[in-house]
């Protein structure tokens, strides 16, 4: 009687057991989805540091030198001349450089500066990143030429139309060592617009340009006054009229860094401060401050010189 009274109870239980609602989906707790492509958690968001830009491989590699020769119906011969072109020349970014006119000695030719280390010096400082890319223009005064005229209406035009030289008298310097710094100055001072800077290396003053240097000075205009430097050799031979062209041109007005140091009129001098030379010339120009060219070369036209001013 007891278990039959019991077995209705037991079945009731079971039924009621088996009948229990299933839990709804929202009770049921879902996995944490991974995170998108898109989607960073942020706790374990990253550090994003910077890539610096490198510089262009070009800046590291040697440059080259090119002859060329241009001839002019008003040049009693062709000039000859080698050209220093750094890697970077040309390149994306670098499509005009400045230029640095450098005149030889007497006797001596194109080859002169070149064997003085002057493309190797140009090389370490670009490389060291203290100068930018910059081309040296290194003409040959052969006999019978004016070198006045072949050097401002033959060869800037030529370089500029036929190489990337930047145009602008800030974008252009001229130097000479002996006879080629007399040559540099009377160039220099007298074409004030087409160079900023003017290097006299143990100079040679040419005849008569002491007695003209006065007219020449007073003839440039103030916002046109170029950076001139001299250096010489303590037992150069030229050394007092060196000087004495140092204060002649201060007291016509025109700043000059004077440099003595010891040595002769030589090429082994001129070659141990050939860095310190460049050094000077580009020094407007480090940090790749270049400034912007005024004028774009035009086509050559005899007698006139189609560079700008």
């Amino acid at each position: 009687m007891i278990l039959r009274s019991a077995l209705p109870l037991f079945l009731l239980l079971l039924v009621a057991c088996g009948t229990q609602a299933a839990p709804q989906a929202s009770d049921v707790p879902t996995p944490a989805a991974p995170p998108s492509a898109t989607e960073t958690p942020l706790m374990a968001k990253p550090t994003v540091t910077p890539t610096a830009t490198q510089p262009p491989a070009c800046l590291t590699q040697p440059g080259r030198i090119e002859q060329g020769e241009v001839d002019h119906p008003d040049l009693a011969r062709p000039l000859p001349y080698r050209i220093y072109l750094p890697a970077c020349a040309g390149e994306p970014g670098f499509e005009r450089l400045p230029a640095v006119y450098l005149l030889h000695g007497l006797t001596y030719d194109d080859g002169q500066w070149d064997r003085l280390g002057a493309p190797a010096a140009a090389d370490q400082l670009i490389a060291a990143g203290q100068a930018p890319p910059f081309l040296l223009i290194l003409p040959w005064e052969r006999t019978g030429l004016d070198l006045e005229l072949a050097v401002t209406e033959v060869l800037i035009p030529e370089i500029e139309a036929r190489y990337p030289a930047a145009a602008g008298r800030l974008n252009r310097a001229i130097g000479g060592l002996s006879r080629g710094g007399g040559w540099a100055l009377r160039i220099g001072l007298q074409h004030p617009r087409l160079f900023g800077a003017v290097g006299l290396h143990s100079p040679a003053v040419l005849s008569p340009d002491l007695f003209y240097l006065p007219e020449w000075i007073q003839a440039i205009p103030r916002d046109a006054m170029p950076r001139l430097a001299l250096d010489i050799g303590e037992r150069d031979p030229l050394r007092p009229e060196a000087l004495a062209l140092a204060e002649q041109l201060h007291a016509e007005g025109l700043r000059v860094a004077v440099t003595p140091n010891a040595g002769r009129h030589t090429e082994s001098y001129w070659a141990e401060h050939v860095g310190e030379y460049l050094e000077w010339y580009v020094e407007p120009w480090q940090a790749g401050a270049l400034p912007t060219p005024t004028a774009t070369p035009g086509p050559k036209v005899p007698g006139i010189c189609p560079c700008a001013e």
